[in-house]
């Protein structure tokens, strides 16, 4: 994922095989905020921003590794959404077994997101005050990513329901859902303070 140029991963994205899908690009962005907020590090006092800037780069790698493994889930998925010539109980299996790999490659995401998010508003508090418009394009980008893993995972949710059953993972990952929608939350507000200070 990182060797892969603007253009080509836009073109990828355009096209109907699901890898890339709204997964990666989730992961690009909430990657995109980890990056600015590095520079908001880059350009503050060492002392006080201490080992954020390290943390938010090997949280950045993560991310696009999670990104890249999430591409190849949907694109599992899209093909296993296709209509199959070897009859519809065949296909539910193979729908139930890519949307329960694309919910664990989301959950994924969204733990990154969240991680993400919390370093940021480390940045927040002690980075370089004349950067904080910087800061909260972070805060935008993050909370894309946080919302961008939630839709994914509840839309993972009504494909297991309407081909198998999504309780057991609905109940591993639920609660994750909820944190993601309330951290957006958060980091929008946190865009929207820092935007008109």
């Amino acid at each position: 994922m990182s060797e892969i140029r603007l253009e080509d991963l836009l073109d990828a994205l355009a096209r109907d095989q699901g890898d890339p899908g709204g997964g990666t690009a989730s992961g690009v962005v909430t990657a995109i905020a980890a990056s600015l907020a590095q520079m908001v590090c880059r350009y503050s006092d060492p002392d006080r921003v201490g080992d954020i800037d390290r943390r938010l780069g090997d949280l950045r790698a993560r991310v696009l590794d999670a990104a890249a493994d999430d591409g190849h889930a949907s694109g599992a998925l899209g093909a296993a959404l296709r209509p199959a010539e070897d009859g519809t109980a065949a296909r539910g299996r193979r729908i139930v077994d890519a949307a329960s790999r694309a919910v664990a490659t989301s959950a994924a995401l969204g733990g990154l997101a969240l991680e993400v998010w919390d370093e940021l508003r480390g940045v927040i508090e002690v980075g370089n005050r004349h950067l904080m418009s910087d800061a909260a394009v972070a805060a935008d980008a993050v909370a894309a990513g946080l919302g961008g893993a939630a839709t994914n995972l509840r839309g993972g949710f009504a494909l297991l329901a309407a081909h198998g059953d999504a309780a057991p993972l609905q109940g591993r990952y639920g609660d994750l859902v909820d944190r993601l929608l309330s951290a957006r939350r958060d980091a929008r507000d946190a865009a929207d303070r820092l935007g008109e200070a």
